[in-house]
């Protein structure tokens, strides 16, 4: 996939945001209090937007819509972890900056993903580890995660040229011989995506999830929790990130049968 239609696709996929939403909502509404006009559809799209601001950076909806994500998502015993030669890491992001650090380049998402990969490997320290993950704007991010490996005595190949998770499947079939069984390590509610994405691609991945994402945001009815939060909003757009990827593959694949 050429990188035009990986912006392009995440260009409209970031349309269906929340935070997107709420925005073409608001602006919709501005527009209609210039022009004076239809008063009754401008209190709705008001209405929808502070609506749907409250629900998305309050705990409740990024919790359930995390939680149908991850709930079939479980970590694989340990003696079949201590089997596997392969584990495979999907890179979590990276922080922009000149005068960063290179942990500070890692994001928390992507230090959870490391954390989860240093357990793996004290139980099977003879695996050998991949990291694939690229950036648009810096292109390395692979690098930095195993860097940071590194530093703790590490080994990891890295791969920096996949900008999706469709491309990095695409590339692993190049390094991992056909049918030979890994482990696939990310956040949970990225797992159910990616899974299918790989075995798409002929390889066979077995799913451990290194964080779930819905502890995060546990509905408790306290005072705290009635207010909105930046972190709610995240994980609600990340959430539907996820689902409106599921979509788009499923229908593909559909079509293509």
């Amino acid at each position: 996939m050429s990188e035009t239609l990986i912006l392009l696709k995440k260009f409209f996929l970031y349309l269906f945001y929340p935070s997107t939403l709420i925005f073409l909502f608001l602006l919709l509404v501005t527009i209609y209090v210039i022009l004076e006009k239809r008063r009754g559809r401008r209190r709705l799209l008001l209405f929808v937007a502070v609506f749907l601001y409250y629900l998305s950076t309050t705990p409740l909806l990024p919790y359930l819509l995390l939680k149908s994500l991850e709930r079939g998502i479980k970590q694989p015993n340990i003696e079949l972890t201590k089997e596997v030669k392969y584990i495979v890491l999907l890179t979590g992001g990276i922080n922009l900056g000149e005068n960063l650090s290179l942990e500070e380049k890692i994001t928390s998402e992507g230090m959870r993903r490391l954390l989860g990969t240093l357990k793996i490997l004290r139980e099977n320290p003879k695996a050998k580890l991949i990291i694939l993950g690229g950036s648009y704007e810096e292109g390395r991010e692979a690098e930095y995660y195993r860097k940071v490996l590194e530093n703790l005595g590490v080994n990891a190949l890295a791969i920096d040229t996949p900008l999706d998770t469709l491309s990095s499947a695409k590339d692993l079939k190049n390094i991992i011989p056909q049918g030979e069984p890994f482990l696939l390590l990310s956040s949970a509610y990225h797992l159910p995506r990616a899974t299918l994405l790989f075995k798409k691609e002929g390889l066979n991945p077995i799913p451990y999830p290194t964080h779930y994402a819905h502890h995060l945001c546990l509905p408790r009815l306290t005072l705290r929790n009635l207010f909105p939060k930046p972190l709610y909003l995240d994980l609600t757009n990340i959430a539907m990130h996820e689902y409106l990827g599921l979509t788009y593959y499923k229908l593909k694949f559909m079509i293509l049968k």
